[in-house]
């Protein structure tokens, strides 16, 4: 009895850990659905909501040595940070030294919980705007405006726990030269390593949309499943 006990204590203390740790988001587009495991990046150990060039050019720093390019590219991805689990844009590849002109233009609107944080690169140059009615979402609109020979932009949502959602919408207003056609790639972490698991490209009408909620891990299901099977060996 003690046993099984102890078990149950066992099973409802990883179920609760788990539950805590909110570490996967699952993304929906028009390529169907998928999920992406997120990993701890040191980012975002100053207030909101300006994402400093030299965090910017660190995730790219990272994610480049784990064999994932991001020039040229809209990269996403779910990381662990200071702020909590967040949930990551990079728009074209920053290298540290911040914009030296500008020839590249996006536009992105993203709408999310009202409990999320928020940061963005650029925050003072950038034309953006924050709206937070009172009814538990915000929508984040903005247009990133780039030097795509030298540096990039973006923003992260942050503050992300289990059962948050949230959509995005970008449109190419000028983005020629700068992205390539196979413009986004989701990113998660896998077998110790930053890696690739879905591409895409903008519509004919130059949009692209999807959705994203962040998921448990491991599932509900697998946790009872677990449970049970221990359950039967214990009782014969």
């Amino acid at each position: 009895m003690q046993t099984t006990k102890t078990f149950i204590a066992s099973i409802l203390t990883c179920f609760i850990t788990f539950q805590a740790s909110a570490e996967v988001i699952q993304v929906s587009n028009d390529s169907g659905s998928f999920e992406l495991h997120s990993n701890g990046m040191n980012l975002f150990n100053h207030s909101s909501p300006e994402l400093s060039t030299s965090d910017l050019a660190y995730v790219h720093s990272t994610l480049n040595s784990s064999g994932v390019t991001t020039n040229g590219k809209i990269t996403l991805l779910p990381v662990h940070t200071s702020q909590g689990l967040s949930f990551v844009t990079l728009i074209d590849q920053e290298y540290g030294g911040g914009d030296t002109g500008a020839n590249a233009t996006l536009g992105v609107t993203s709408t999310a919980s009202s409990s999320l944080g928020m940061f963005i690169n650029d925050s003072a140059y950038d034309t953006w705007q924050l709206i937070q009615p009172p009814f538990g979402s915000q929508t984040l609109g903005a247009t990133f405006v780039w030097d795509s020979a030298a540096s990039g932009d973006g923003f992260a949502w942050t503050n992300l726990l289990m059962g948050d959602s949230f959509s995005y919408s970008f449109v190419d207003i000028d983005t020629s030269g700068a992205i390539d056609a196979e413009a986004f790639q989701f990113v998660g972490w896998s077998n110790d390593s930053w890696g690739v698991v879905s591409t895409n490209g903008f519509k004919v009408d130059g949009s692209s949309v999807f959705t994203g909620m962040v998921i448990p891990v491991p599932p509900t299901a697998a946790l009872l499943s677990a449970f049970a099977f221990g359950y039967r060996r214990r009782r014969h």
